[in-house]
């Protein structure tokens, strides 16, 4: 690939930033290559910038030992809320379905229990119906409402006051 052997000759160059501009560029412009996002997952950690880094070798699908801490960082910041994933995710790598992805990330983004189909008829993203199935709404309703009778109630009370 042309822009990998770019981006490795910047590197090799010192030009750390220079071959992150290139790949950023390949990201946005030739798909969900898992090469690309491979590189510029190293490039990232040899910057340090580890949650990045964690994004593009979590979605290049290629586990090796010294990406699991990135991907791991990366991962964290969407525990417990799996369906937020997707934000940081370039536009080439939202892709419809779970399958349309390597098999390690889409083990992993099956694990989460992301549903197979990501995108609905229209083309937006699933997301999940709300937990709580409108109990706190419901709450805060009676809560005025039990504030309104108990005003009213004090009312009465100051009114018989004034008049007895």
């Amino acid at each position: 690939m042309d822009v990998i052997k770019t981006a490795e000759r910047e590197i090799a160059e010192g030009n750390l930033w220079r071959a992150k501009e290139i790949l950023h560029r390949a990201v946005g412009h030739s798909g969900y290559k898992i090469e690309v996002y491979e590189k510029l997952g190293n490039v990232l950690l040899q910057m340090s910038d580890l949650a990045e880094a964690g994004k593009y070798l979590f979605l290049s699908g290629v586990r090796r030992p010294e990406y699991e801490k990135a991907i791991g960082i990366f991962l964290h910041k969407y525990e417990g809320k799996p369906y937020n994933l997707f934000h940081p995710f370039p536009k080439s790598a939202k892709l419809s379905k779970i399958s349309e992805y390597p098999p390690t990330v889409a083990d992993k983004m099956r694990e989460l229990g992301l549903p197979e189909e990501l995108k609905d008829i229209r083309g937006n993203y699933i997301h999940p119906s709300p937990s709580n199935d409108g109990r706190f709404a419901v709450a805060i309703l009676l809560s005025i409402v039990l504030t309104i009778v108990v005003l009213v109630i004090l009312g009465f009370v100051k009114l018989f006051e004034i008049i007895f």
